[in-house]
């Protein structure tokens, strides 16, 4: 199964100003894709400390998704600190000028596309152009890289238009939900883990009237998900439904 990394850029994001809705959205579209999200950083606005995790994930990992830092402003460094980590150029793309030059023109009337605009077609040398549909913001593609921005509706429409790209084996999960504790479910849940290693078996706990703890099973054996699932349910007396309140 191949693996993905996710690095999320922003100060704000690490303040506190912006809450992170990017990776939850990149973890849905990858799990159905059959790609296995394994690691998520959070940095500063920083060219060394992007040049530096975009180099170790890359090299780690088969796809590394960045969310951030590629807008007009002198805090958006993102292009740059990738170029810096693999040692590129940066250029300005002619076609993403020109992709931007008719944005301006059909719905920016009277605003020129000035130095500010133009940076954010001022890209790392070689790279791969991805034009969405409907979409004046392009995804570029540095190596195993995806360069995505943080505004979280352009990432999500970036993201589903790149989905078709990935296709690993189909990852199949099962919910159980039972009114036991975890203290009482603990030994039934690491024996059936010991008997179906391959399937992923987690346990969340949660205070509320319609339960006490939630059981994910996800594996991409079928048959064994079904039936650790089985026999998780009979053992803490679970559940598949219940009136979410």
């Amino acid at each position: 199964m191949s693996l993905a990394s996710a690095l999320i850029i922003g100060d704000e994001i690490l303040t506190g100003k912006v809450q992170d809705e990017n990776s939850v959205v990149l973890a849905r579209m990858l799990f159905e894709r059959g790609v296995r999200l394994s690691r998520i950083e959070t940095i500063s606005d920083d060219i060394e400390t992007i040049a530096t995790s975009v180099k170790y994930l890359s090299n780690h990992f088969d796809y590394v998704f960045t969310s951030g830092g590629i807008g007009p402003t002198h805090d958006d460094k993102t292009y740059e600190a990738i170029a810096k980590a693999f040692h590129l150029k940066m250029g300005y793309h002619e076609k993403v000028l020109e992709k931007f030059a008719e944005y301006h023109q059909l719905f920016l009337s009277g605003k020129p596309l000035n130095e500010a605009r133009q940076k954010m077609a001022f890209l790392p040398m070689p790279c791969e152009i991805i034009q969405t549909e409907g979409l004046w913001l392009p995804l570029v593609v540095v190596k195993n890289v995806y360069i995505l921005p943080g505004i979280p509706s352009l990432f999500e429409k970036l993201v589903n238009g790149i989905k078709h790209r990935f296709d690993g084996p189909a990852i199949e999960r099962i919910l159980i939900y039972t009114l036991n504790s975890e203290g009482d479910i603990a030994a039934d849940l690491e024996r059936i883990q010991n008997a179906f290693p391959k399937v992923a078996i987690g346990s969340y706990p949660k205070t509320s009237d319609a339960y006490k703890v939630m059981i994910s099973l996800e594996g991409t054996d079928h048959q064994a998900v079904q039936e650790a699932a089985h026999q998780v349910e009979v053992a803490i007396c679970g559940f598949r439904t219940f009136e979410r309140i």
